[in-house]
């Protein structure tokens, strides 16, 4: 059995902890007379590269992060244990967290961030803050103004630090368009493999691997080694359940993915777009996609064409919904804006709607080793709301070029569900980074494949040669979208227990016991986890 999480996994503590809270009404002093505890009580608050920002600028943008921070997962907890008490459908009762977890969020944010925010829309009027935003999934608000106001907020009592909006990259991803298709070493391995016990779906090695770059008729290789067209040949391909990304967008023409868009209605006409798609660079109504990083990992999650010839999906089944971030790079406000949209999709009237989320959260992006501010009370609150959180480990480069300790961050989180990458001979990629955590855990937790990965690109075409943890990372989402399909009542725990521990182990002279921080618990197994719980 794989040992539990730390205890902030484990829902716990006090759901009534959460609902009381004093406000304290601020008193706004000239800057100029600040004192010295006033000056003592920013310098404890406001990050140091914040005054280097503003010696070169009049107006600065930065992330005032409050002291009122829910506890997502006692409030989870107890609306669990109340779903239980009133005996309702496990659909109803995950249904029931989420709006929980939610309303909990925005009731601590609208309550704690008043003061904050009467204060700011004087600052509006008096030319002092350009602009303001409030976010609930983290009790923040994303601030432009002088350096007077920033002085100002940090004196606040509600107010916990002022830190930089930092500028995140995109992973990146190498791209060898002369790569062949992929072949393994060992025919036995191979066999072993991708052999199909279903009579409907039984196919040689030979097969297995395709001989046409381009339009290859069977599964990709990397679909065929975690053996998901086995769990096909069961009815089970992802049907019912909503896989997304936060990356550079989705080519929602594709033909290996606008069907599956869940924007489309049954007659392939767009239906409340708001709700299924947001563009938190550029505002496009539309899903589009100009990088091809969110096409390409999206269609390792859920793609394929109507015609078979390109089966280039885990869950071609599920429907997926997508959250431009990354253009190509972002910052860490477009990030929260990103994940609080996911977490409760937003209607034309401003409405919410947690009964949309998706039940799958692709990351195939991040940031630098060590631990980060922001993305820890986002990834906790998408698990309390039931949204399994995927990330990508990271890859390899000039600021962080791996070993021991590298795995980059989110995907370093307790709270994050890691993926590293493989080759077809099943070996870690040099560029995979490593663990333990900061937090002493395994990373990561498990691999997929991530080096000559064939997916959608815009334009309608296909493209191989891919390589990086960003392309490991889509195979272990959709495994989560076939087993929510085998077992909808699976909650995020469960998940990240049955692809653990239905893990092909993997070792290798550095890494020789299992798990390891190298490969986790090992190759994802899609047929063995989707038999786990069928069974």
């Amino acid at each position: 059995m794989i040992k539990s999480k730390n205890i902030k996994k484990t829902l716990s503590a006090s759901f009534t902890a959460i609902l009381a809270f004093s406000l304290i009404s601020p008193v706004y002093g000239d800057a100029s007379t600040t004192t010295v505890a006033g000056a003592s009580t920013i310098s404890a608050k406001v990050s140091a590269k914040l005054n280097q920002q503003f010696s070169d600028n009049e107006y600065v943008t930065y992330l005032v992060k409050l002291k009122d921070q829910v506890d997502t997962e006692s409030v989870a907890k107890h609306a669990f244990q109340k779903a239980s008490a009133d005996q309702i459908s496990p659909a109803a009762a995950k249904l029931s967290v989420r709006t929980t977890v939610v309303n909990s969020l925005i009731d601590t944010a609208e309550k704690s961030q008043q003061p904050v925010e009467e204060y700011l829309k004087k600052e509006v009027n008096n030319g002092g803050v350009k602009k303001y935003k409030s976010y609930f999934i983290v009790n923040a608000l994303a601030v432009t103004s002088t350096k007077e106001v920033l002085d100002n907020l940090a004196t606040l009592p509600e107010v916990d630090k002022i830190l930089p909006d930092e500028t995140r990259e995109l992973q990146k991803v190498e791209i060898d368009k002369d790569a062949q298709p992929a072949v393994e070493e060992a025919a036995e391995q191979a066999a072993v493999d991708t052999a199909v016990t279903e009579e409907n779906a039984q196919k040689s090695v030979e097969e297995s691997v395709y001989k046409d770059a381009v339009t290859p008729s069977k599964a990709e290789w990397n679909i065929s080694k975690i053996k998901a067209p086995q769990v096909w040949a069961k009815g089970i391909d992802g049907k019912g359940v909503v896989v997304a990304n936060l990356d550079t967008g989705v080519e929602y023409t594709h033909p290996a993915l606008k069907r599956k868009w869940r924007g489309l209605n049954a007659s392939g006409q767009v239906v409340n777009p708001e709700l299924s798609w947001y563009d938190a660079v550029n505002g496009a109504s539309l899903p589009t996609d100009a990088n091809g990083h969110g096409t390409h990992t999206m269609g390792t999650s859920v793609g394929s064409d109507s015609n078979g010839t390109n089966e280039i999906g885990v869950a071609p089944g599920a429907r997926w919904i997508a959250v431009r971030v990354f253009n190509p790079n972002t910052t860490d406000s477009i990030l929260l804006d990103g994940g609080q949209w996911l977490l409760a999709p937003v209607d034309k009237n401003g409405k919410k709607h947690p009964e949309l989320a998706p039940d799958v959260v692709n990351n195939s992006w991040g940031g630098g080793a060590g631990q980060d501010e922001w993305y820890r009370p986002v990834t906790k609150a998408w698990r309390a709301a039931q949204i399994f959180p995927e990330f990508s480990a990271g890859n390899t480069t000039l600021s962080n070029p791996g070993g021991p300790g590298s795995v980059a961050n989110p995907a370093n989180l307790p709270e994050a569900y890691a993926t590293g990458a493989t080759d077809v001979n099943n070996k870690l990629a040099s560029f995979s980074l490593r663990g333990p955590s900061p937090y002493g855990e395994v990373k990561p937790e498990i691999t997929a494949p991530g080096v000559n990965i064939r997916s959608s690109v815009p334009g309608g075409v296909y493209e191989g040669g891919w390589n990086g943890t960003s392309m490991a990372g889509p195979h272990t989402a959709g495994l989560a979208a076939l087993l929510l399909q085998a077992k909808p009542s699976l909650t995020v725990d469960q998940l990240e227990d049955v692809i653990s521990k239905t893990a092909t182990p993997l070792t290798d002279s550095q890494y020789k016991t299992s798990p390891n921080n190298g490969y986790g618990y090992g190759l994802i197994d899609a047929l063995a986890a989707v038999n786990s719980v069928l069974n």
